[in-house]
This record gives C-alpha cells, structure tokens and sequence, in this order.
C-alpha cells in the first residue's frame, strides 16, 4: 500500500497572507478614491475658473453700457440678468456667490462655487496674487423631523 501524505496547512501563514490580500485591497481602494476625488476637485476648479473668466466679461460688457453687475441684496452678490449671463457664457452646472469686490476692477476680489460635493474659494491675498482651494463636503448623517425624537429634541 502506498502511503499518503499529509500536508498541514499552517494556520498563521495562511492568515498573514489573508491579512496581507486585505491589506493591499484596501490600499488600493482608498488610493482609487483619492484620486477620483481628486480628478473631481480639479473639474471643480477648472468650472470655478471658466465662472470667474465669465464674470471678468460680463463685467466688462457691463461697464461699457455704464452699468454694474454686483448687487449686494441677492444670494449671489449679482444682478439677476448678470447671473444669468455669466451661467450662461460658463456653461456651468453649480452656483456662484460673488464675496467681495472693488470699486476699480471688474473681477470680483472673493468668490465661492459649489458644485455637487465640492466648494471652490477664490481670493486675492495680501499681495493681490489670485488664491484657489478647493474644499470637499462629506454628508456625516441626514437627521429629519420624524427621527428628532430619538435625539431628545
């Protein structure tokens, strides 16, 4: 007869190389989120940009009919027929709110877009050198009327 032999399968080298699989997995799939995150920040940025180049024009358009495109009692600091002129030249699909601006530039000095997940802030520094971040919002939980209970309100 011939004899079999038998083979042990080593308990803690198998789960080092479970441990190692897993490990790699998650590796690579937060480096794939980061980067897709990433490559959206930048398409945010790139609309924030294309908004701010549309403002300049509006602006200009505007000043030589004599007329000015902010107006500090609307949500986003423009004219409402300015607003619609700059979505409109920047083919842009987020919102803009113009912060702050000069009496002697047509560009504003403070801007934010929003689009989607991401917030887009534009400023002028110390040494008026134009400043971009790109800020991202994750939603943590969404509490409604119904379930106010459950938190004592």
């Amino acid at each position: 007869m011939e004899k079999k032999k038998v083979r042990m399968v080593n308990g803690w080298r198998l789960a080092a190389v479970i441990m190692a699989v897993l490990v790699a997995v998650g590796a690579a799939s937060l480096a794939g989120l980061y980067f897709v995150w990433r490559s959206e920040a930048h398409l945010a940025l790139r609309q924030a940009r294309n908004v701010w180049t549309a403002l300049r024009m509006v602006g200009v358009e505007y000043y030589g009919m004599g007329k000015d495109i902010y107006d500090d009692s609307t949500r986003s600091g423009l004219k409402k027929e300015a607003e619609e002129e700059v979505y409109r030249v920047s083919e842009c699909e987020g919102s803009v709110v113009v912060l702050g601006s000069t009496e002697d530039e047509l560009a504003p000095t403070r801007m934010l877009y929003s689009e989607g997940a991401y917030l887009v802030y534009y400023y002028l520094d110390e040494e008026k050198d134009r400043q971009w971040q790109v800020y991202r919002a994750n939603t943590m939980f969404t509490l409604d009327g119904s379930k106010m209970k459950n938190f004592g309100g």
